[in-house]
């Protein structure tokens, strides 16, 4: 399903505060939570992505209604 509201936020930076602004990203949103932080060898930083409904708050709900669904594939 693609959802023209949901965007995908990589946050990139020093593990504590990647993750910090990635939380604070996820809260402000409808989201999946701030993932683990991913690491590349070699590299100090690290990513940490949210993926977030910029189409709905925290408080409206995870499900979309139907007739927010489209037309049927």
């Amino acid at each position: 399903m693609e959802d023209e509201n949901v965007i995908r936020v990589e946050v990139r930076g020093h593990e504590t505060a990647a993750v910090a602004a990635a939380e604070r990203i996820a809260e402000l949103f409808l989201s999946s939570g701030a993932g683990r932080p991913q690491r590349t060898p070699g590299v100090e930083t690290v990513v940490v992505v949210v993926h977030a409904d910029v189409g709905r708050a925290p408080g409206e709900g995870g499900y979309a209604e139907p007739e927010e669904d489209g037309p049927e594939a």
